[in-house]
């Protein structure tokens, strides 16, 4: 956590040297650097800081490593001006790469939020049209599956829904592209990942046959509405086959996704010498995203968590191999989680690349820029950062949770990192 108290001591310019923490107070167009306090680590930034013009600068012994020295600078003004040109060269390259990512994420909030229609649609009419609802499930399907199509190079983004309702259209997408991601890991043909994602994508189906008042219930539900809800799987598996003749693995997701290894699951208690691949990856995806986007958003828990509990809670129930594969393409820091950097810094992850599991990108909290112009930031062509600490809730004041725009809903989309 951040030092409550800071002792700040005014020092001449020409006293500063490698390793002090400066707070420049400026406002962050008024001067190069990417934070207006930071950790002095260059040359460079000795001669950027003098050119500026000031006299003296405010230091944080708590923050330093050493202390300030008295010593002329043996550096011309030609030297100064070279070091601050270069750092705003630097930082107008960031600003520019974090519009581009900026960009980036609006349009793959777009794309999720075409898909959600499409399946908000597709749940609507399962009542009244469901063969031709199933039949556009195969639409939704190709297109979500051509992601995977060839594309060796893909990462999962994280899409903010806000602090709403989590729908079962939101929860169908998110279960489906973390099973497409997952089965794409585990190297599945493309018609076993069209059967995957069928199933995905219809995996609760059976639950338009049970009261809303018991599938959206916030509040624990009661022993008989749990036996009812457990229902949806038998439900979902024999509205589809009276409507389609779906292939057997994808009729298998949907009825077998809450059974568990250890037998201890629903609707059979089957072993695990009876559950498929398919299902398999099915039953840990939808664990994932229910932890992480419960019915009461007050029950739910950090990605980082979500993975921890499917290590520890869910230990035996689900597939190790896949639990681990899940990690290693989701990442050690999956999106949605808030992090601080060894600057002090603190942001938001919002994308996953299974080629960089330790250098996601990372939403950065400055106070000194505007919140819609927040900096983006990808670790892997940042050396001298990295994180050194997850979050919790709690652990970080509401004008950070504010500023991220950290929201209780969380959806995932996938796409290649050209795209």
């Amino acid at each position: 956590m951040m030092t409550t108290e800071e002792t700040r001591d005014r020092v001449p310019v020409e006293s500063l040297v490698k390793g002090l923490y400066v707070d420049l107070e400026l406002s962050w167009n008024e001067h190069p650097f990417m934070f207006s306090r930071f950790k002095i680590k260059s040359d460079k930034d000795l001669r950027a800081i003098r050119k500026l013009g000031m006299t003296e600068i405010t230091v944080i012994p708590e923050r330093s490593d050493v202390g300030a020295v008295d010593e002329t600078p043996r550096e011309t003004p030609a030297d100064q001006k070279m070091a601050l040109d270069e750092l705003w060269q630097n930082k107008n390259a960031h600003i520019e790469q974090a519009n581009h990512f900026r960009d980036k994420r609006q349009r793959v909030a777009k794309r999720y939020k075409q898909q959600a229609q499409r399946v908000k649609n597709i749940i609507g009419e399962m009542k009244s049209q469901p063969a031709n609802a199933i039949h556009n499930v195969d639409e939704v399907v190709e297109d979500l599956a051509s992601t995977f199509d060839g594309q060796p190079d893909l990462v999962t983004n994280l899409v903010n829904l806000g602090s709403g309702t989590h729908t079962a259209c939101n929860h169908a997408i998110n279960v489906t592209m973390l099973s497409l991601m997952l089965g794409n890991a585990e190297g599945l043909s493309k018609d076993e990942l069209q059967h995957l994602g069928m199933g995905a994508l219809l995996h609760d189906m059976g639950k338009i046959e049970i009261s809303s008042s018991i599938t959206m219930k916030k509040a624990p539900l009661s022993h008989a509405e749990e036996k009812v809800l457990e229902r949806h799987t038998l439900l979902g598996r024999k509205l589809a086959e009276c409507v389609r003749d779906l292939p057997e693995a994808t009729l298998e997701i949907i009825e077998l996704h809450h059974e568990f290894l250890d037998g201890s699951g629903y609707p059979h208690g089957l072993p695990a010498t009876k559950l498929s691949k398919l299902v398999r990856i099915v039953t840990v995806t939808n664990i994932y995203d229910s932890l992480c986007n419960p019915p009461d958003p007050g029950n739910a828990v950090t990605p980082k968590t979500a993975m921890a509990m499917m290590y520890s809670k869910y230990r035996d129930k689900l597939d190790r191999k896949l639990v681990e594969r899940f990690i290693q393409t989701l990442g050690v820091y999956p999106p949605g989680t808030v992090v601080r950097l060894n600057d002090e810094s603190i942001g938001l992850v919002i994308t996953a690349d299974p080629g960089a599991l330790l250098q996601p990108e990372v939403l950065l909290y400055n106070v000194d820029i505007p919140r819609d112009q927040a900096l983006i930031v990808d670790l892997k062509d940042q050396d001298e950062l990295s994180i050194v600490d997850v979050l919790r809730p709690g652990d970080y004041p509401e004008r950070i949770y504010e500023y991220l725009g950290i929201q209780e809903r969380l959806g995932y989309f996938i796409e290649n990192q050209m795209g």
